[in-house]
């Protein structure tokens, strides 16, 4: 068995082997960089002032441990793919080659701007990690493709992406109740609608069936 046989080529997720590769290498550096750490570091205080700007990108390229780190390297590696492959199925390859990157960079940028609006007084609050991008992506997916059939063992009730959806946002929302201060529970939250909403944006039938599937 090769490679390939299991895992899906460059050519067939092209995205996820050119970002988690340096979601890694950047990530390692700041392990042990210090100075390159809290360059990138996202610090909301900052950003509402003016300064800083880039970290609404950068923060995505740092974590705080290798666990943090390599669960969403794992994530965005599986649902870009997964990202590039759908919309590469509606508009084509070409589309797709510049749609995705475009798609990770608002997923990246939109929910920490969110968080930035959020704690834009706490002056001792920062944030790193791409958990934004892996929520995202996993908002993207469920909504891209609103009917496809999907079962569940856990919650019998569900039928469809769009109800998976729904499922996984009070989920979120019900964990964001939780007193977890290492958990960045809004930006997930954010996240998820987020991409939810972008991919309604980028295959507009999406809105159509489900406003039939709701209604008829």
């Amino acid at each position: 068995m090769q490679f390939f046989d299991v895992f899906p080529t460059f050519k067939e997720a092209p995205y996820s082997y050119i970002i988690v590769p340096i979601i890694l290498i950047s990530s390692i550096i700041g392990f042990y960089n210090k100075a390159y750490f809290h360059a990138l570091i996202l610090h909301p205080y900052e950003i509402m002032r003016g300064k800083r700007i880039h970290t609404l990108l950068t923060s995505a390229f740092i974590h705080r441990n290798w666990l943090h780190l390599l669960f969403n390297a794992l994530i965005v590696y599986g649902l870009g793919y997964d990202m590039f492959g759908n919309i590469q199925q509606i508009y084509g390859a070409l589309v797709a080659y510049i749609l995705t990157p475009l798609l990770f960079v608002l997923l990246i940028s939109l929910p920490n701007l969110i968080q930035t609006c959020q704690k834009r007084k706490d002056f001792f609050f920062t944030s790193i990690g791409v958990s934004g991008l892996s929520f995202g992506l996993y908002g993207f997916s469920a909504l891209y493709f609103p009917l496809q059939p999907m079962k569940s063992s856990i919650f019998q009730f569900i039928s469809n992406a769009m109800q998976s959806w729904v499922c996984g946002l009070l989920i979120l929302l019900l964990l964001a109740q939780l007193n977890k201060s290492y958990i960045n529970k809004y930006l997930h939250v954010s996240a998820y609608v987020t991409g939810g909403i972008l991919a309604l944006l980028a295959r507009p039938k999406s809105v159509l069936e489900i406003f039939n599937y709701i209604f008829n």
